[in-house]
């Protein structure tokens, strides 16, 4: 983590005309490694090679974050996932929390993915200027 944010300052500090930064921090779905003071915003990506049941254990980066990816949706045959099966125990999960299903590799769902990301950054940026 240390070394995430240290980079951003660095990042910060060399382009200080940046608006947007992203950072990928890697790591699990356990408490100990999901915070939610450490981003504006959390991006989650599970794979479906993981197997259909990933949604429904739940922890905090399926439950609470901003975006959950469930990536790689054209291997859920070759795997025996049920796309339907993780559609209902992420809604289950998460409530009205986003969710979308892609194949990032072949651009599906990246379009749903960078309008998620963006809108709540504009969201973000009318609110911190007092725009409406």
């Amino acid at each position: 983590i240390t070394g995430n944010l240290l980079a951003l300052e660095s990042l910060t500090e060399e382009h200080p005309d940046v608006q947007l930064l992203l950072c990928e921090s890697g790591g699990d779905n356990l408490a100990a490694n999901f915070s939610r003071e450490l981003a504006d915003y959390t991006v989650y990506v599970i794979d479906v090679a993981g197997g259909d049941k990933v949604p429904r254990k739940g922890g905090p980066g399926i439950t609470q974050s901003d975006l959950l990816v469930i990536n790689k949706v054209d291997l859920a045959e070759a795997v025996g996932a049920d796309l339907d099966v993780m559609r209902r125990d992420a809604k289950a999960m998460r409530g009205d929390g986003p969710t979308v299903f892609a194949a990032v590799k072949n651009g599906v769902g990246v379009p749903e993915i960078e309008h998620a990301i963006l809108d709540a950054w504009e969201t973000a940026m009318r609110k911190g200027s007092g725009a409406k």
